[in-house]
C-alpha cells in the first residue's frame, strides 16, 4: 500500500522496521480501511458488503494530549454501492454514534475529492508536488487562519491571481451557496458536477443534514479517497473525533477492478478524551456490576451456582474468587460501590431463602432461592 496513504503518513508516521534475517520492510497497521480492501479481494463476499471493526492501529508520532503512538479505532464501510445513498448513511451512522453518545456540538464537515480535482488540477493545471503543497496549505485553514493560509500559498510560489482564485474559493460560506458557485464558475468540468450531484443526494438523503457544513478547505491527507469525504469536528475543542469518505480505487489494487466503497473511522481515545473535558463521560462510575454474591462459611459452591444463574438471566454479576472471608469480601464490594448483594449463608439455605440487601437504602429482605430471579425482576426496576 506504499505510495496510497500520503506524504505526511509514509514519511512521518508508518512505523517501519526490518527484521534482522530479512531484507523486506515491514510496517505496524496505520489504519482498518486497507486489511478490509485486502479481505475482500481475498474472500469476495456479496455485494452490499457491510462491515464494522474495531481494533489497534499505530501511529509514529510525538505522544501528547490528544495524540497517541498506539489507539483503538472503530470503522464502519460499505462496499459495493456506487450510488451516493450510502455515503449518506454512511454520515447518518456518523450522526447517529455522537448523538446516541451524548454530543451536541459537533459538526459534520463534508468535501469531495473531485471538485478539488477538477478545480485545482484540471481548470488551474496544477500538478505533482505543488499540488499537494497547495492541499497542505488549505487543509491548515483551522490552524493558521485565513492569511496563514495567504501566506504559505504565496511561499510555495503562486502568483497572486492563482492566491485569490483559491481563497474566493474556500471562504464561500453556506451549503447551497458553495454548491451553487462551484456550479456556477466549473460548469463544464464533469467531475466538479458530478461532485455537486451526489453531494446534493447525500443532503437530500442523510438525517445528518442539520449538522453537515460544506467545507471546501477539508482535504483529509490519505491519498486514496476519490469523492466525498468528511471529518467530525468540535468546535469548542478544535478536534477532528472521525473522519472518512469514498475510496472507489483502493479495493482494486487487490482485486484487480474496482469496486466502490465508503466509510468512517472514529477515534475511541479522542473522543473519550474530548467527552472527559466536555462532562459527558464521567471517571466516578467505579464498576459496571450490578448484583455481587457474598458467601458466609462454607457455602461457595452454593454461592458459584447462584452467580452462575444471575448471569445467565443478564446481571452482571461480581463472586469473590479468592476464598476470603465476608468482612474481606464486603470491603471489596464497598470500595467497587456495588450497589446491590445476594448474601448465601447455610442458616438461609437451609430455609430455602437467601438474602438481598440494597446497600444504598440499608433495606434487607429475604428472597425465595427458587425464584430468585424472578424477584430480582421486580425490585431491580
Amino acid at each position: 500500500m506504499k505510495g496510497k496513504y500520503g506524504r505526511e503518513a509514509e514519511e512521518k508516521l508508518i512505523w517501519r522496521f526490518q527484521l534482522p534475517y530479512s531484507e523486506r520492510e515491514y510496517a505496524l497497521r496505520y489504519d482498518l480501511t486497507v486489511p478490509l480492501a485486502r479481505f475482500y479481494a481475498r474472500f469476495k463476499p456479496r455485494i452490499p458488503f457491510k462491515r464494522y471493526h474495531i481494533g489497534r492501529v499505530y501511529r509514529y508520532d510525538r505522544p501528547q494530549k490528544g495524540r497517541y503512538r498506539e489507539f483503538w479505532q472503530a470503522d464502519f464501510d460499505i462496499v459495493g454501492v456506487k450510488n451516493p445513498v450510502a455515503d449518506a448513511e454512511v454520515l447518518d451512522v456518523v450522526y447517529d454514534v455522537f448523538v446516541e453518545v451524548g454530543f451536541s456540538e459537533f459538526e459534520i464537515r463534508v468535501n469531495d475529492r473531485r471538485l478539488l480535482k477538477g478545480v485545482f488540477e484540471e481548470t488551474l493545471g496544477i500538478q505533482g508536488s505543488l499540488l499537494m503543497e497547495i492541499y497542505r496549505a488549505i487543509d491548515s485553514l483551522d490552524k493558521i487562519g485565513l492569511n496563514g493560509v495567504i501566506d504559505e500559498l504565496k511561499g510555495i510560489g503562486l502568483k497572486d491571481e492563482e492566491v485569490n482564485r483559491i481563497v474566493d474559493l474556500i471562504r464561500v460560506r453556506g451549503k447551497e451557496e458553495i454548491l451553487d458557485t462551484l456550479e456556477s464558475k466549473y460548469s463544464t468540468n464533469k467531475n466538479v458536477l458530478q461532485a455537486i450531484s451526489d453531494l446534493r443526494t447525500i443532503l437530500d438523503y442523510s438525517k445528518a443534514e442539520p449538522k453537515i457544513k460544506m467545507d471546501l478547505s477539508l482535504v483529509r491527507g490519505l491519498d486514496y479517497y476519490t469523492g466525498m469525504i468528511y471529518e467530525v469536528w468540535s468546535p469548542k475543542f478544535s478536534r477532528a473525533l472521525s473522519g472518512g469518505g469514498r475510496y472507489d480505487n483502493l479495493i482494486g489494487i487487490f482485486e484487480g477492478s474496482d469496486v466502490p466503497a465508503v466509510g468512517g473511522s472514529i477515534g475511541v481515545e479522542p473522543l473519550i478524551d474530548v467527552g472527559l473535558e466536555a462532562g459527558i463521560f464521567k471517571l466516578d462510575t467505579k464498576t459496571y456490576t450490578q448484583i455481587g454474591v457474598v458467601y458466609i462459611g462454607s457455602t461457595y459452591r452454593e454461592a458459584w451456582e447462584i452467580a452462575r444463574r444471575l448471569r445467565e438471566a443478564g446481571y452482571n454479576t461480581y463472586l469473590d474468587l479468592m476464598g476470603r472471608d465476608f468482612k474481606k469480601q464486603m470491603k471489596y464490594l464497598v470500595e467497587k460501590d456495588i450497589r446491590y448483594l445476594v448474601i448465601v449463608g447455610k442458616r438461609d439455605l437451609k430455609e430455602g431463602v437467601v438474602t438481598f440487601q440494597d446497600r444504598e437504602t440499608r433495606k434487607r429482605i429475604k428472597v425465595p432461592l427458587k425464584s430468585l430471579e424472578e424477584n430480582l425482576s421486580k425490585i431491580l426496576v
